[in-house]
């Protein structure tokens, strides 16, 4: 004769796999997620209150516009040609003058750069940089 017997399995819920689609998913996701990179470095200067400009009146005034626009002498030149504004900067400064270089906030440093390099490479040694919004 057959007994029956209620022999009843225990329930169990097998949790690895739910933990390593949990993983995979979090890896997924992580993978998959945009990391933002800046292209430009942003930079605050400071504003001083206590200096003194030393600008005399024998000063030679060269600006630079966010634009590319250099303003020498009230004529303009544009940066990428910026060899034939040199020579005609060595025909009008003398090399013992002072040199204030006026630059916008948004000029690219790479211009600054080329257009202090140039000056010193013709010879003037007293250059001075201002910076201003407009």
């Amino acid at each position: 004769m057959k007994f029956y017997t209620n022999k009843e399995r225990a329930l169990s819920i097998e949790i690895t796999p739910l933990i390593d689609i949990v993983f995979l998913l979090v890896i997924f996701f992580v993978v998959t997620s945009k990391i933002e990179t800046n292209q430009y470095l942003t930079l605050d200067l400071p504003e001083s209150q206590s200096f003194a400009s030393s600008v005399s009146n024998s000063s030679q005034n060269i600006i630079l516009l966010e634009s590319g626009v250099l303003i020498i002498n009230n004529q303009e030149f544009s940066i990428s040609n910026i060899d034939n504004m040199l020579e005609g900067i060595t025909s009008n400064f003398l090399k013992t003058e002072v040199v204030v270089l006026s630059i916008e906030n948004k000029a690219f440093h790479e211009w600054v750069i080329a257009l202090m390099d140039g000056l010193q490479q013709l010879g003037f040694q007293n250059i001075q940089i201002k910076t201003y919004t407009d």
